[in-house]
């Protein structure tokens, strides 16, 4: 059983529905990628009163698993065109769960000149406040005016200002357990959606008074202590809690995916100044606030996030993670740990994709509005987008629209969603990934590269990549950080014993890789549906023109061969 609380935003009105479903039982993607599906209309414009916005938790959110409060946010994007899901960390799913609800939908859109509200959701009931003392603010400034008037354990969602101006590269803030907004759901333009609604935050409060019921919970006790000794035995993720994310440089540097000088090139000449170990080493140099292990949300036994300090110790930015270490550092030509965080530190503010913009401004210097390598023009950058300036809402747009303003024909996307920190002519798995997301260019969609025998050929990269579609699609149907993955690929039954646990339903791996697939047909049915073709879903010609210097590949995908892994 799960609850849907529907909200209103042009007439303020609320209602909650209760359903019973075993194919709902798993929410997360698969909940809101079924609800996009069912009451969004394909072709509706995503800023007007059409499209709707889902929240959706897992359905172990709210209990003692280890990494299983993650938040996925779906409904039709506008970067892309097509169905969107994005998922964050943070406090937001468990504040749901402790409300008792499965999927938060905002539906409606108000008149573009009505206020700004906050939507303030408790166990008593839904609020609509007065929100224009957030309107123009920063995230951060928005996090802590939340925080002063709600409370630093309500989970928060909140927008930039360049989501208020309905810019394509922006993203949704969530909670981190210390009350700041700092847990991205960044891609596809879903802040913008956000925006259109006229909704500048979403809160739940602190006050939610639903505990999970079990079938056994003995056995669920022994359950979830199983899955915490799996992730330590991993190496994979074992390897994230030491050094996070930040990991992937030298792997992507050694296998010369790196991507460097607006994905030019898959390998920086001094990329370990940018590395796990460098920055590992710079945060327990300088101590202070920094730190080298953080969790997202509790519970979790992986913590591979960080807080990355400033010369004086105090907090710069938190989390860096590798994705921004490439898009914002080497694809940049940027050396320089400090800079590529204060980048990071500006468009947190400012509510962007860390992706889009960094691969935007990699754009905007290979048109020639500033040299690679050069940190302060780099910076500058940056806080174009941060003040609204005509260059900075171009910017803000995304690497696509970027390109076709500043004109460039190399511009790193698929289906208008940059394309994430792996240069695809040097790893065909990746590449093949990303012409078969229904989400644009997305790594987390089908993650390859650690088990590609040979990366530069394409040879079995159509089942490869299928087989981690399904792999990584099975963690957003659970709720949870897809880091898990490395520890249940192979046998999903310790995940699924848990929900057996949890409701007392029994669910078979083949049943759940069934209704996994249906989502992914889904998905793909919505893009036909929205105008998406199989022409659509290409690398800019230049990736098939032009070979990648040290690998000596181009772009050797065939248009039937990415259809067939887009085939379910």
């Amino acid at each position: 059983m799960f609850s849907i609380l529907r909200i209103n935003t042009a007439t303020f009105e609320t209602k909650t529905e209760v359903f019973n479903s075993n194919v709902f039982l798993l929410g997360g993607r698969t909940l809101s990628s079924r609800m996009v599906s069912r009451e969004v209309p394909a072709t509706c414009d995503p800023f007007g009163k059409k499209n709707k916005l889902f929240f959706c938790n897992g359905a172990l959110s709210g209990t003692i698993v280890s990494s299983s409060d993650r938040l996925s946010i779906g409904g039709k994007s506008p970067l892309t065109g097509g169905i969107k899901e994005s998922n964050a960390g943070g406090i937001v799913g468990v504040r749901m769960a402790q409300q008792g609800l499965r999927c938060i939908a905002l539906e409606d859109a108000p008149e573009a000149d009505a206020g700004w509200k906050i939507v303030v959701i408790g166990k008593e009931q839904t609020e609509f406040v007065d929100g224009e003392i957030l309107a123009g603010k920063g995230v951060y400034e928005k996090s802590e005016l939340l925080s002063d008037r709600f409370g630093i354990k309500a989970g928060c969602i909140t927008i930039g200002p360049t989501a208020e101006k309905l810019l394509y590269a922006t993203g949704l803030a969530c909670s981190d357990p210390h009350g700041v907004c700092s847990r991205y759901a960044g891609r596809g333009g879903l802040g913008a959606v956000m925006a259109s609604k006229k909704i500048i935050a979403l809160v739940i409060l602190n006050d939610g008074e639903v505990k999970p019921e079990f079938k056994d919970q003995d056995a669920f006790k022994v359950g979830t202590r199983k899955i915490v000794q799996l992730l330590k035995e991993n190496p994979v993720s074992s390897q994230f809690t030491k050094y996070g994310t930040a990991a992937m440089v030298d792997i992507c540097q050694a296998l010369k995916v790196l991507p460097t000088q607006n994905f030019r090139h898959g390998v920086m000449e001094g990329a370990e100044k940018i590395n796990a170990q460098s920055m590992y080493d710079t945060i327990k140099e300088r101590g202070g606030e920094g730190q080298t292990q953080h969790a997202c949300m509790h519970p979790c036994a992986i913590q591979c996030s960080n807080v990355y300090p400033d010369k004086d110790g105090k907090l710069l930015c938190s989390p860096v993670e590798y994705e921004t270490i490439a898009l914002m550092g080497s694809n940049l030509c940027l050396k320089d740990l400090d800079t590529i965080a204060t980048l990071n530190r500006i468009a947190n503010d400012a509510g962007v994709d860390t992706l889009d913009v960094g691969a935007a401004i990699g754009v905007a210097m290979e048109a020639g509005l500033a040299e690679f390598g050069d940190t302060e023009a780099a910076i500058a950058l940056m806080e174009e987008v941060r003040d609204l300036t005509p260059l900075g809402r171009i910017l803000a747009s995304g690497c696509k629209i970027a390109a076709k303003v500043l004109g460039v024909r190399h511009a790193p996307h698929v289906l208008g969603q940059a394309i994430p920190a792996y240069e695809p002519r040097g790893t065909k798995g990746m590449a093949m990934t990303y012409l078969s997301s229904p989400m644009g260019a997305d790594h987390t969609f089908g993650f390859t590269l650690r088990d590609e025998e040979v990366p530069t050929s394409k040879e079995g990269k159509v089942a490869l990549s299928k087989k981690f579609q399904l792999i990584g699609s099975r963690m957003d149907a659970m709720g949870m950080c897809n880091f898990v993955r490395y520890s249940v690929r192979d046998d999903m039954m310790p995940l699924l014993d848990l929900v057996r646990f949890r409701y007392g339903v029994d669910i078979s791996e083949e049943e759940f890789d069934n209704i996994v697939k249906e989502t992914l047909r889904i998905e793909h049915q919505f893009n036909t549906d929205a105008g998406i073709t199989a022409l659509d879903y290409r690398f800019s010609e230049t990736f098939y023109e032009e070979a990648q210097p040290e690998t000596g590949e181009v772009m050797d995908i065939t248009d039937e061969e990415s259809a067939l892994a887009r085939k379910w």
